[in-house]
C-alpha cells in the first residue's frame, strides 16, 4: 500500500455494497480508508449499500473537482449516529421517524429489537402491544370488573380479562395493520421528518449528499448527470467510443417494482433520441402531490422543472391515455436529470419499515382500455441485496471489489477475504434446524424461505471463481446492524471498525506497495478472471459450432436463412429491409464465429484451469 494521501488519478476500482438496513454504518469509514488508494469509477448497491453508494459517489464528485472533503466527512459518520439525540435515542434511532397513524405500531418494533431469541422477542412484542395499545388494555380490565363487581364472581371477572383483552388489541391492531397501514403506502416510515426536533433519513441524506459533493442543501441536487460529467475520465491510455461519451462516474442503484414483479436499475436507459417503431415501455411518471410525501420540497421542484408533462407518443394517438385522462402526470426527469436522491430513496424502502415509492406506468392490458396504474418501488434488496455483476467485465482492466454482511460464525473470525484460490467457496449455512425451541425452529424456517427467495442468486456468484477472492465478508451477530434501530453507542462504532478492517484486507490483497509494485491479488484475480472465460467459452463452444453448421438438424442454414431475410419486408428487430451489404456483413460475422468456437473447443485439452465452482456463460438481462 502506499502511503500517499492520494492514489494516481488514474488507478480505479469499482465498489459494490449489500444492503443489511443499520448494518450499513460498516461502510463510511472502509470508504474513506479504500479512498486513499483508489478511485471510484462505479460504485452501486441496494438498500443500506445504496445509502452508502451514492453518498461515495457524491464524494468522489467533490475530489474530481480539488476536493476529498467529501471523504473526510464520511469518516465522521459512524461518530454522528452514535451520537445520543435524547434520552435513550441516538441519532441513528432518530433518523427512523414513523408516520402519526403508525406510531404505535413502531413503538411495539422497537421494543422488541434487542430481543436475542425468538421466545423473548415474542414476550417483548405481547408487551409492546400492551402498552402501545393501552386503550384497548383499559377496556379489557373495565371489562372485567363490572362482570366481577356484578357479581358473576371473580372467577368469570378474570375469564373475561382473558377473553376480551387478545380481542380488543387484536381488533385495534388489526384496524392499525390492514387499514392505516394501507392507507400510509404500506410502511411506518415515509422517510421525512415527523418530529420537529431532528431531520429524518431523507432530508439527513439529502443534506449528507450535497455536503459530499461540495454542495449547499439549497444548491440545485445533485444528479446522476453532474457524476457522468465529472472530469477525471476516461485516462489517456483507455481508448473509449467517443460516442455514447462515456461516464465519468457511473452509480447504479437496485429498486424493486413490485408491481412489474422484477428489479429496475437506476438510472434508467435514455430514450431513443432518433425516430423508431420500436417504442420503449419503461416509461415512468410521477405526481407532484406524491412526491412531496417522499422527498424534501427543493428536491420536488427541481423534479418539476426538470420533467415534461404527459403527452401521447406519435403514433400511438387512441392507443394510450389521452392527456386529459393523465391530469398531473409528469414523466420522470431524463436520467441525467434524475436526482440520486431519489434513486436511494426508492433502493431502501425495506418493507413494512419504509412506505414504498409510488411511480405510475401505463398498464397495456387490455388493449382498449388502457390507463395508467401504479407502481410500487420497494427495496431494492428483495431482488438482489449484493449485485456483484453491476460492473463486471469479461476481464477486469481494475478490480471490481464488495462488502459483503453476514451472520457470525461460531470459532471463524468477524472478518474473511480469501487469500488463495480454493478458498472460499463452502457453503454459507442457515442452522435453524438445530434450535432446540419448536418456535424457534419455525421462525427459522420461514426465515430461511425468505432469504432464500432473496439471495439465492447473489449467494451463488458470490461463491465462483474470480468473485469470492474479491469480496470482503464482514460478520455480524444479532445485536449488530440488521433491524437493531437503536444500537449502543460502542456497537456502532466497533462495526464501523470491523468495516476498516475488511478494507485492509482487500487493499493488503489489491492495492499496490509503496514502491509501485502490482498487488499478488490483482495479478492472481486477473489470471484467474481470464481462465474463467475461457473455461466458459470453451464450455458453450461445441453446441455453436452444431448451430452454426449447415448441417444442423430441422432448421434453416444461416447462409440461406439470411439470403431468405432479403425479401424486401423489414426482419425482425430492423428499421428498414435489410440490404445486400448488411447480409454479407452478417454472413461474414457467421463465419468468423463459427471458426472461433471450432477454436476455442480445443483449450480444455491443453489448459488445466479447474474452474470451482463452475462457471456458465448465458444470455441474461443486465439485471
Amino acid at each position: 500500500m502506499t502511503d500517499s494521501h492520494e492514489p494516481p488519478v488514474d488507478r480505479f476500482c469499482d465498489l459494490v455494497m449489500k444492503g443489511g438496513i443499520t448494518s450499513g454504518v460498516v461502510y463510511p469509514k472502509a470508504i474513506e480508508l479504500l479512498s486513499h488508494q483508489y478511485r471510484f469509477k462505479s460504485i452501486g448497491g441496494t438498500s443500506a449499500g445504496a445509502i452508502a453508494a451514492v453518498v461515495t459517489a457524491a464524494a468522489e464528485y467533490q475530489r474530481r473537482k480539488g476536493s476529498r472533503a467529501g471523504f473526510d466527512l464520511l469518516g465522521t459518520i459512524p461518530m454522528q449516529l452514535q451520537r445520543p439525540v435524547a434520552p435513550g435515542t441516538s441519532k441513528l434511532l432518530s433518523l427512523f421517524q414513523p408516520q402519526p397513524a403508525m406510531r404505535r405500531l413502531f413503538s411495539v418494533l422497537i421494543g422488541a429489537l434487542n430481543s436475542e431469541k425468538t421466545s423473548s422477542r415474542i414476550v417483548q412484542i405481547l408487551i409492546g402491544f400492551l402498552r402501545a395499545y393501552w386503550p384497548a388494555t383499559l377496556a379489557a380490565l373495565v371489562i372485567a370488573l363490572v362482570v366481577g363487581v356484578a357479581g358473576l364472581g371473580w372467577f368469570a371477572a378474570c375469564l373475561t380479562f382473558i377473553i376480551a383483552l387478545p380481542l380488543l388489541v387484536g381488533f385495534w391492531v388489526y384496524d392499525d395493520v390492514t387499514r392505516r397501514m394501507v392507507a400510509h403506502d404500506l410502511g411506518l416510515c415515509t422517510g421525512l421528518t415527523e418530529d420537529g426536533g431532528n431531520e429524518a433519513l431523507t432530508p439527513w441524506l439529502h443534506e449528507l449528499i450535497q455536503k459530499a459533493a461540495g454542495r449547499n442543501v439549497s444548491d440545485p441536487p445533485l444528479t446522476f448527470g453532474d457524476l457522468w460529467d465529472a472530469p477525471g475520465f476516461p485516462p489517456p491510455w483507455l481508448k473509449v467510443p467517443a460516442d455514447p461519451k462515456p461516464r465519468s462516474i457511473d452509480l447504479q442503484m437496485f429498486s424493486t417494482n413490485l408491481s412489474h414483479g422484477r428489479p429496475y436499475i437506476f438510472p434508467l436507459p435514455a430514450k431513443n433520441s432518433q425516430p423508431t417503431r420500436f417504442h420503449d415501455r419503461e416509461r415512468l411518471y410521477f405526481t407532484e402531490s406524491e412526491m412531496t410525501r417522499y422527498l424534501p420540497s427543493d428536491v420536488v421542484s427541481w423534479m418539476m422543472k426538470n420533467s415534461q408533462p404527459y403527452s401521447v407518443e406519435g403514433g400511438r394517438e387512441g392507443k394510450d391515455p389521452s392527456t386529459e385522462a393523465a391530469e398531473g402526470m409528469r414523466e420522470l426527469p431524463e436520467p441525467r436529470n434524475f436526482p440520486v436522491l431519489l434513486a436511494a430513496r426508492m433502493s431502501l424502502s425495506f418493507p413494512f419499515l419504509f412506505t414504498a415509492v409510488p411511480l405510475h406506468a401505463i398498464d397495456h392490458d387490455p388493449p382498449d382500455k388502457r390507463q395508467f396504474r401504479r407502481c410500487w418501488f420497494s427495496d431494492g434488496g428483495i431482488s438482489s441485496n449484493f449485485p456483484m455483476h453491476l460492473f463486471d467485465g469479461l476481464v477486469p482492466m481494475w478490480p471490481t471489489l464488495g462488502i459483503s454482511l453476514e451472520p457470525e460464525v461460531e470459532r471463524r473470525n468477524p472478518i474473511f477475504l480469501p487469500s488463495k484460490y480454493d478458498q472460499g467457496y463452502g457453503e454459507r449455512w442457515n442452522r435453524f434446524a438445530e434450535e432446540t425451541k419448536s418456535v424457534s425452529k419455525l421462525g427459522g424456517f420461514i426465515s430461511a424461505i425468505v432469504g432464500t427467495m432473496q439471495n439465492w442468486n447473489d449467494n451463488s456468484l458470490a461463491r465462483m471463481p474470480g468473485v469470492r477472492d474479491r469480496v470482503a465478508r464482514v460478520r455480524l451477530n444479532e445485536k449488530e446492524g440488521g433491524m437493531n434501530l437503536n444500537m449502543e453507542a460502542g456497537l456502532i462504532l466497533n462495526i464501523a471498525e470491523r468495516g476498516v478492517q475488511a478494507t485492509g484486507e482487500l487493499l493488503r490483497r489489491f492495492a499496490p506497495s509503496p514502491d509501485g509494485q502490482q498487488a499478488e491479488g490483482w495479478d492472481e484475480h486477473r489470471f484467474v478472471r481470464l481462465h474463467v472465460l475461457l473455461a466458459m467459452l470453451e464450455a458453450r463452444s461445441p453446441g455453436l459450432v452444431s448451430a452454426l453448421s449447415s448441417t444442423c438438424g430441422h432448421a434453416t442454414d444461416f447462409s440461406t436463412l439470411l439470403n431468405s431475410m432479403m425479401n424486401g419486408k423489414r426482419p425482425p428487430g430492423y428499421e428498414e429491409p435489410m440490404t445486400k451489404e448488411q447480409c454479407q456483413e452478417l454472413q461474414n460475422f457467421v463465419k468468423a464465429l463459427r471458426d472461433l468456437a471450432v477454436y476455442l473447443a480445443t483449450p480444455a485439452q491443453t489448459i488445466p484451469f479447474k474452474p470451482i465452482p463452475k462457471p456458465e456463460l448465458r444470455v441474461r438481462p443486465p439485471l
